[in-house]
């Protein structure tokens, strides 16, 4: 133990001449760690956003939709632009009916004790919700003004789309053919 404790000391002595153990270097001007402002992520997205999303979440092995049926779609807080705060789908599939909400967050299944309509939205021959909104600007925008409204919310199933503008002041709905966008009178 003598002879290690002597080698201790003889190594501290041999660095402290050295300069091993001397003093810090004043660290480098300009360099150091740098922040990076990294882009905020959006609060609201459009549906193909969304449904791009659950695209790579379902290839990454989380929430599988494969064969599922989308029976209706809801966005909550849409601006005119088509980009909500919230989307939420009703799939149906084999082992029944089942909902997925989409936010800022992600993509989540939730319990939402809501029956699914029985047709399914054939996505593929309907107006996105952006620009359903987009082309109804003209009939929404007065409406949103009146009642001092933001946003909207937008619902999809059985062929139609209603789009609701509420506020405190108020509110009203509107209905859309989905295929169309023409107004359901």
């Amino acid at each position: 133990m003598r002879i290690a404790g002597t080698v201790l000391v003889l190594l501290i002595v041999a660095c402290m001449v050295c300069g091993c153990l001397g003093t810090a270097a004043p660290p480098p001007t300009g360099g150091g760690i740098t922040p990076i402002d990294l882009p905020e992520p959006p609060e609201a997205y459009t549906l193909a956003e969304a449904s791009a999303e659950l695209d790579l979440l379902e290839a990454e092995g989380g929430l599988n939709v494969t064969g599922a049926a989308v029976h209706q779609i809801l966005g909550s807080g849409a601006d005119l632009d088509g980009r909500a705060a919230s989307w939420i789908l009703g799939l149906q599939d084999g082992e029944g009916s089942r909902w997925l909400a989409f936010d800022a967050m992600g993509w989540k299944e939730i319990s939402f004790p809501a029956p699914l309509p029985e047709a399914e939205v054939d996505i593929a021959t309907v107006l996105p919700p952006d620009d359903l909104l987009r082309s109804q600007e003209g009939v929404l925008s007065p409406v949103m003004a009146r009642l001092g409204a933001d946003t909207v919310d937008i619902t999809l199933a059985e062929g139609v789309y209603s789009i609701t503008v509420h506020s405190d002041v108020g509110m009203e709905t509107f209905a859309f053919r989905a295929d169309s966008g023409e107004v359901i009178v």
